[in-house]
């Protein structure tokens, strides 16, 4: 599905029970904040995905704050109503050769317009699933690891929301963008502890050889044998900053987040006999 403009309704938060999007904490991929929790994605008030809704357009459709009618005296104030400490606007929506249906609209922060935006970017963040050179199950001790993840995977990921106001929309671009890829080992204090850099790593070729040094190595000094498994569990993750501007000027952050796979290491050890 290709994700347009992201319109904010209310209807989900306060009249139903919208299920709520998760992070799948149980797979092979997992999206965390920066403080190492499972990100949730639940959605303030419901995400709609509608092309034709997006603030502009010929073909877009218009949203116009609702008005008290009354028989005797015409059209009257706006209507708005208060839940909590958040205040509503009652507003038309009206498509070509559909009815006109009405949405209660938040008048909420363009920063928590960005965090509604946020949860979609989230779906978009790709998997980061590693390459290695040697392959996982191949390892050397004292041959340099290569990793890396593929170009497409290093790309910013971007979700504008809006709602309607009486003075136009206000719309919130929310983006995502890879800063650093993080290769946990798995030796434990065995090794040398997690090895991050900049960008998505070099693809390891033969013309490169086993010798030369990659920014995104890590050289395991034991076997994977002395664990219990046999097999060193790594991971590979990638920090995504999180930021946001609206239309009216504001702008700020929102919490990284990390996403990470999950690799099973097998660090072998070669022994040679020599003669004289």
């Amino acid at each position: 599905m290709k994700y347009g403009t992201v319109l904010i309704c209310v209807a989900a938060l306060f009249f139903g029970s919208s299920p709520s999007a998760k992070a799948d904490t149980t797979g092979p991929v997992v999206v965390l904040d920066e403080y190492g929790s499972a990100v949730d994605k639940t959605i303030i008030a419901g995400v709609i995905v509608q092309q034709n809704d997006s603030p502009g357009g010929s073909d877009a459709c218009q949203w116009s704050a609702s008005l008290v009618r009354d028989s005797g005296q015409g059209q009257g104030t706006e209507v708005t109503k208060q839940i909590g400490s958040i205040s509503f606007r009652l507003y038309d929506r009206a498509c070509p050769s559909e009815t006109t249906t009405y949405y209660w609209i938040p008048e909420i922060s363009t920063e928590q317009i960005a965090r509604s935006a946020s949860s979609v970017v989230y779906d978009l963040i790709p998997a980061p699933f590693g390459d290695f050179a040697p392959p996982a199950r191949q390892g050397l001790i004292n041959v340099g690891t290569w990793f890396w993840v593929l170009p497409a995977v290093w790309q910013p990921k971007s979700v504008t929301a809006w709602i309607p106001t009486p003075e136009g929309p206000i719309t919130v671009t929310t983006t995502a963008t890879p800063t650093r890829l993080v290769f946990h080992p798995g030796d434990g204090f065995h090794g040398t502890g997690d090895k991050d850099c900049v960008g998505p790593g070099l693809r390891w070729t033969e013309i490169i050889g086993d010798h030369l040094p990659s920014p995104c190595m890590y050289t395991y000094r034991h076997s994977s044998a002395i664990d219990s498994s046999g097999l060193f569990s790594s991971s590979i993750s990638i920090i995504w900053r999180v930021t946001w501007r609206s239309s009216t000027g504001t702008s700020g952050t929102l919490p990284n987040v990390t996403t990470a796979s999950y690799h099973q290491m097998n660090i072998r050890e070669f022994q040679a006999l020599v003669t004289s």
